[in-house]
Parts: C-alpha cells; structure tokens; sequence
C-alpha cells in the first residue's frame, strides 16, 4: 500500500461524510421541516403582538376570525394530501395536470359566486351577532379567500406530489409574511381589526401565487367528460380517510380541554388549555411533514423501491425532536410554560412532561397512519378513529377521580399506547411488503 493511498482513504470517507450530510440537510422532508417551523414562528409572533396591541374584545374577534379561517380551510386540506397522491402514484402526470387545471377553474367560480350572497347573509343574518363578533364586516371580508381556497390547497397537493420544494417553501412563508406584515401595516394606518382580516385574507392569495402552476396546463390532455368525473371519484376516494383522520386528530388534541370545563375547578380548566396550547405547536410543528412523506412513499411503491427509507428523515426529526423537548420539559418546566403560554400558566409546569410525552405520541400515531396510507393500508386511520372513545373516556375517569394530573397523566399513557399500536402495524406492512 503506497503512503499516498493512506492518506486518500481517509480522505475519501471525509467526502464521503460530507455528502451524506449534505443530502440529509438536503432532504426534502428537513426541508418542509424548516420551512412550515419557520412559518409557525411566524404566527406565533403574530399572535403575541397582536395580543398586546389589541384590546381582549378586538383580540377575541380576531381569533374568531382565525379559528374560521382554519376550518374553512381544514376541511378541504384532505384534497391538498389526496391530491399529493394522486400525482406520485400517477403514470400519466400530464392528464392529472390538466383535470386538476379544470378543476382549480371549476372550484374557483363556484367558490366565487357563493361569496356575494354568503357576504349578504353574514351582514344582514344576524351571524356575526351568534358568532360574537363586534362588527358586521369582519365576516364578509373573511369570505373573500373562498375562490382561492380549493386552487390553494389544490396547487399545494399538485406541488408535493411533484417534489416542487421551492414552490412549497415559498408559498408557506410567503402567506405569514403577508398575514403579518400586512396586519402591522394595517394596526399602523389605523385601520383596525378590520384591516387585520384584510391582511388575513390577501395572505391566502399570496401563498397561492408560488404554486398556482403546479396544478395547471396550457392545453388540456381531456377529451371526455368522464375524465373529470373520474378525477373527481379519485379524490374523494382518497381524501375522505384523510378528512377522518383530521376529525379524529381535533378529538385526540383538545379531547381534554372539552372535558376540562365540566371536570376540574375553573382554574385547573385553565391550565388544561395552555398545556393543549404547547401540544398544538408540538403537532403542527411536525404536521407539514404529512405532506411530504406520503407522495415520497406512494413514489418509492409504484417504483418498487423501500419505502421506509423515505420515512427515515422523518423519524430522525420526530424521535431527535422529542428527546430534547423531553429534555427541556424535566429541566425547566415554568420556562416553557411562561414563555408559550404566558405567567398566569406557571402552575401547569409540574405536568408538562405529560403534556410533551402526549404531543410527541399522537404526532408519531398522524405520521404512521400517513404512512400507512401511502400503502393503500387505512389501518392506522381505523385505529386512530377507534382509539377515540376510549380516550375520551379515560380521559373522563382520570378528570374525574384525580383532577389535572392525573388527566394529563391518562392522556400521556392512552397516546403512548396508540402509538405503539401504530409501529405495530407499520411493522406488519413492512413484514408484508418483504
């Protein structure tokens, strides 16, 4: 062996070292990863200022308006996962592009032709006066992201399943720094929570601008009507399960807080809500990543290539991720608290651990269903959705017989055991598909 092949080995396995880190930093689930965290950040920001700037009235307006927003848009972001799907699994990729391109057309005048007399209906029905609402436009303004609702989630979906990471990146940040910039310049100009929502509302247009092409085509491959029809079949068929699984998430995720109000003392209920509060960013933190893994799955099985490979980032970022929130939770619980929810949620600190264990859980029991599902396998949502009574009920018995510790402790033990349920089934597939 020369002394320069010493050196060169050496040498090599540093290269070699190098690359293999660059294409894990470069994978696109840390990519996702990054980009939905740095969006979140985002929003939390825009919640803590406006807290402070607005009065707890105009506050309690705008997180009516936001809660809306999101499930108008929750319930047809099990399109965005089918439609991310529909275009890894599918052999001819220029066909679902222009059936998607019609029905981005088809959905954005429908959508738009409801917003004139929703509009009407919301200032003059009496709505915003049921909802709690301090001014009658608020609403109306609201309705104004309806004929960009479906092409947004639509072109996201298209825009996954084709691995468009740039467009992805850019559409989920693009929509924060709109919605919050949007909303100071519009506090600065004095234009209210009115003009807060306003900003709201433009932001869903401007995270629709990045992507808006990966659902298009210049000229449409359908000749025949069943081609739309069969597209529409497509979609539903695989986003219902999806829409299921949101349900059962809602269920799993505030199951507590629904239960806290009738159970413990109103100041123990209190606490339950800004430990659910700090699970909520643990989840969403993770949350986008279902958006990556299934067509990177659905991919690697038509190509009969592992599919647990494209899970590994994913699970490295989950298991890597709740080590330290863990870490930090044993550690230096009141700062956690005191930093995400605020000094009046100090006294929770004792249950945080369960609070972080719980979110860390049913995070790993969403990814492993979204797993399972890019193999055609709806046993994880089945489980899931099953899973949902008992929990509800443990949760009931642990209120009601030992207060807030032991009803976080019940929920910390029901997650931890949903998903080992899960890994059991994502191991039975991957003993199948062997």
């Amino acid at each position: 062996m020369s002394l320069a092949s010493v050196y060169e080995a050496p040498a090599g396995r540093v290269r070699l070292g190098v690359q293999t880190a660059f294409l894990a930093l470069a994978s696109p689930a840390l990519v996702i990863f990054i980009a939905t965290n740095l969006a979140n950040a985002g929003n939390l920001a825009f919640n803590m200022i406006f807290s402070r700037l607005l009065s707890p009235a105009a506050f309690h307006d705008l997180m009516v308006i936001l809660t809306l927003k999101l499930a108008m848009l929750s319930v047809i972001s099990a399109a965005q996962l089918a439609v991310s799907q529909m275009i890894a699994d599918g052999a001819d990729k220029n066909r679902t592009r222009a059936a998607l391109s019609r029905l981005n057309k088809l959905s954005a005048l429908f959508s738009g032709v409801l917003v004139v007399p929703l509009g009407l209906i919301a200032i003059s029905g009496g709505v915003s006066e049921t909802l709690g609402l301090g001014s009658d436009i608020l609403l109306p303004i609201l309705l104004l992201i309806l004929p960009v609702a479906a092409p947004l989630c639509i072109a996201r979906g298209a825009a996954l399943g084709q691995m468009s990471m740039r467009d992805i990146v850019l559409s989920t940040n693009l929509e924060m720094i709109v919605r919050l910039g949007g909303a100071l310049l519009a506090w600065s100009l004095d234009l209210g929570v009115a003009g807060i929502v306003a900003a709201i509302a433009l932001s869903v247009y401007a995270g629709w601008l990045p992507v808006r092409g990966a659902a298009s085509s210049r000229g449409s491959d359908l000749k025949e009507p069943a081609d739309m029809a069969g597209l529409m079949r497509g979609i539903v068929a695989l986003a219902w399960p999806f829409a299921i699984l949101q349900l059962a998430m809602v269920g799993h995720l505030d199951g507590d807080v629904l239960l806290a109000a009738a159970l413990l003392p109103e100041h123990e209920a209190g606490l339950v809500a800004g430990l659910t509060l700090i699970q909520r960013i643990q989840f969403y933190a993770f949350f986008g990543l279902s958006g990556i893994l299934l067509p990177m799955v659905t991919a690697a099985a038509r190509e009969g290539r592992p599919t647990l490979r494209p899970a590994l980032p994913v699970i490295a970022l989950i298991a890597g991720s709740g080590v330290i929130l863990s870490a930090i939770a044993l550690l230096a619980p009141s700062v956690v608290v005191e930093l995400v929810a605020g000094p009046a949620y100090v006294p929770a600190a004792p249950y945080l651990l369960y609070a972080v264990l719980a979110g860390i859980s049913f995070t790993g029991t969403y990814l492993a269903a979204t797993f399972l599902a890019a193999l055609g396998d709806r046993s994880g949502i089945f489980v899931a959705i099953c899973a949902l009574p008992l929990s509800i009920a443990a949760l009931w018995i642990g209120g009601s017989q030992g207060g807030i510790g032991a009803m976080m402790a019940t929920k910390a033990t029901v997650q931890g055991a949903l998903l080992l349920v899960s890994i059991a089934l994502v191991a039975r597939a991957m003993r199948r598909a062997s």
